[in-house]
């Protein structure tokens, strides 16, 4: 058995200095623009926001998943055209904990997926906190950024300077980004 935990006080997407792509990305509206998917199968999850997950008054978002599969929180903004930075900043606390099983691994994630105009995946960046077992590792496509710790943790970085860390993602080609927390666990034989 695996437990997921995923907790975050808010996202940013901004543009140059200050067009927000985000909407609600401070979940003070609870979860309004943000689609929440799930596999219950096995298991149980939660999505939800409250202001009690951490030190502040604000609000932030949990995302929990208990056995198999998974539970997500996700939306999809686009890009303007443009070759002004964006900026990608987050709070996250982010927990993955196997419980029993030789074969089970979890991981918690906050996932950017790089899309082109078709909405098709090109590329992502998972920043993640993952269980032994847990095979995620870097590719042409995929950047995973290992959470450092298992308390609030900030994450700032340029989108266009991230891109450079995906050779296989054809950086021109970007026009959406997916957003997802996700908390997700398996067995290794699927």
């Amino acid at each position: 058995m695996t437990r997921v935990f995923v907790l975050l006080v808010c996202f940013f997407l901004v543009i140059g200095l200050g067009e927000e792509l985000v909407q609600n990305g401070d979940f003070e509206n609870s979860l309004s623009h943000w689609e929440v998917d799930y596999n219950n199968n096995m298991g149980s999850w939660q999505a939800r926001v409250d202001t009690s997950y951490h030190p502040d008054s604000d609000h932030e978002v949990y995302v929990y998943k208990y056995d198999r599969h998974y539970a997500k929180i996700r939306q999809t903004v686009d890009l303007p055209s443009t070759d002004a930075p964006i900026l990608f900043s987050t709070s996250a606390k982010l927990y993955s904990r196997k419980i029993s099983g030789s074969n089970y691994y979890a991981y918690a994630t906050l996932t950017l997926l790089y899309l082109n105009s078709a909405g098709s995946s090109m590329g992502k960046t998972m920043i993640v906190h993952k269980t032994p077992l847990c095979n995620l590792q870097n590719t042409p496509e995929q950047h995973i950024i290992e959470a450092v710790s298992t308390g609030w943790e900030y994450y700032t970085f340029n989108i266009w300077d991230e891109l450079a860390n995906l050779p296989g993602v054809n950086a021109p080609e970007v026009a959406k980004i997916r957003i997802e927390l996700e908390g997700h666990c398996t067995s290794q034989g699927g």
